[in-house]
C-alpha cells in the first residue's frame, strides 16, 4: 500500500484518486490512522436517498407512477419518416392532401391569388 500524508494527497489528489480507482491501494495518515481511498459502488436505491431523500417506499412509488404514465402515453409506431413523426397525424394528413405549387393557389380575403408554401 502506497501511504500519504495528507499534504503531499493534496497536492496531487486527482492522481491519487484515479490510481485508487484503477486498483491500486493508497492510504492517506491521519493522525494515528491509515484511511483507505478505494472506489465505492453506488447503487440507485442509494442515489435516489440521498440526492433526493426518498424512501424505499418512496422511491418504489415514484417508479410505479414513473411506469403507469409510460404505460398510459399515446405512442406510435416510428417508420423512418422523420415528417410524420415531427407532425400529429392530423395535420401530416392534411398536409399530404394538398396540392403545392400553382395548383395549390388558394384566394385571401381580398381575393388576390397566394401559392401555399411548401412544408
Amino acid at each position: 500500500m502506497k501511504t500519504l500524508t495528507i499534504t503531499s494527497a493534496r497536492q496531487n489528489l486527482g492522481a491519487w484518486l484515479a490510481r485508487a480507482g484503477a486498483g491500486e491501494e493508497i492510504g492517506i495518515v491521519c493522525g494515528a490512522q491509515v484511511i483507505a481511498l478505494r472506489p465505492v459502488a453506488i447503487h440507485a436505491a442509494d442515489y435516489a436517498e440521498q440526492e433526493y431523500r426518498l424512501t424505499m417506499a418512496e422511491l418504489a412509488k415514484a417508479a410505479k407512477k414513473i411506469h403507469e404514465e409510460i404505460d398510459a402515453a399515446e405512442t406510435f409506431e416510428f417508420t423512418g419518416d422523420i415528417r410524420a413523426a415531427a407532425i400529429p397525424a392530423s395535420r401530416a394528413d392534411k398536409a399530404r392532401s394538398q396540392p403545392r405549387g400553382k395548383a395549390g393557389a388558394r384566394e385571401n380575403r381580398r381575393g388576390q391569388r397566394r401559392v401555399a408554401s411548401a412544408a
